[in-house]
């Protein structure tokens, strides 16, 4: 699994930072997934080596401009470059409207078939036969989801080199001794599968925080992630702290605490607010963001994001 971060600022993009968009790869396919998207997200795009034809799920936390106004050229584009294969598009209530209010009004047609899912309660919102996301409310403004994308059970590493000792040919018969199961060879020989496979792996979890002023509603099914992504658009001893807060935010130290909770291997810190930007003596820097995170969580665990960061998730 790998985490791509295409935007990474709060609320307006700066020259070094563009709003919210966040990439999903996963192992050994060509599909990926998408995390809200802020206007600009598909420029950004075009400086990476994602397709945007192959984008198969969207996920949009919520409806403030800054995670969704790039959603409309986004998905008129996906056609444009080839893209057929069906598009799973998830988002609170009002999403629908939004996007078929864009269509109507501009004529723009989808050339590929697509689901806008519009999620009202919390749970799993999507599966296939590797994963689930989980979509949990958290407090902002309307309704505001968080995420948690959790690998199902992982068989273990099918040993090549031991099959091809045996003299088994390579083809469909390592499908099925990768599934576990027996074949017999033409020799005679019967081989079971599973004496060529490694222990099951453990499976990865990644929780994905976005605008919120409190994300506890997450712990239950973001216990042990390997990676939790938290915004922290501000510093918890900076004078404005209150403001923010009222205004559904997080502080770098609320992150730290909620991955500490959370028994998370790493934290990575996004959303930033410009004001961590400034060049000016005696302001504050993203540095002091981390700074502030690792006091609450762990020293050396704290990742603060940019623009075209990727973030692998190991086995």
């Amino acid at each position: 699994m790998r985490l791509l971060f295409l935007g990474t600022a709060a609320a307006v993009p700066s020259r070094a930072r563009n709003v919210s968009a966040l990439a999903l790869q996963l192992e050994q396919r060509r599909e990926w997934w998408l995390f809200d998207c802020g206007e600009g997200t598909q420029q950004q795009l075009l400086r990476t080596d994602l397709s945007i034809s192959q984008v198969r799920r969207i996920f949009i936390s919520h409806l403030h401009g800054d995670h969704c106004f790039g959603l409309p050229g986004l998905l008129a584009t996906r056609g444009m470059k080839g893209g057929t294969e069906p598009l799973d598009l998830y988002g609170p209530p009002g999403i629908k409207e939004y996007i078929e209010s864009m269509r109507r009004t501009t004529g723009t047609h989808f050339v590929y078939p697509y689901t806008i899912t519009e999620v009202a309660k919390a749970g799993v919102i999507a599966e296939d036969d590797e994963y689930l996301v989980h979509a949990v409310f958290v407090p902002h403004a309307g309704l505001t989801m968080a995420f948690v994308v959790e690998e199902k059970q992982r068989q273990g590493r099918f040993r090549v080199e031991e099959a091809k000792a045996l003299g088994i040919p390579s083809g469909p018969l390592y499908g099925r001794l990768k599934q576990g199961q027996s074949i017999q060879l033409e020799d005679g020989r019967t081989i079971d599968g599973t004496t060529l496979l490694d222990p099951p792996r453990k499976p990865r979890k990644v929780a994905i925080v976005c605008d919120t002023s409190d994300a506890s509603a997450i712990l239950d099914v973001a216990m042990n992630a390997d990676l939790m992504v938290h915004e922290a658009t501000y510093l918890e001893s900076n004078s404005d702290s209150a403001k923010n807060e009222a205004y559904g935010h997080s502080s770098a130290a609320g992150a730290g605490r909620l991955a500490k909770r959370a028994n998370a291997g790493r934290l990575v810190l996004n959303h930033f607010s410009l004001r961590y930007e400034q060049n000016e003596p005696n302001t504050p820097k993203i540095s002091d963001l981390v700074a502030e995170a690792e006091t609450e969580f762990a020293k050396g665990r704290v990742i603060a994001a940019y623009d075209f960061l990727s973030v692998v998730v190991s086995a």
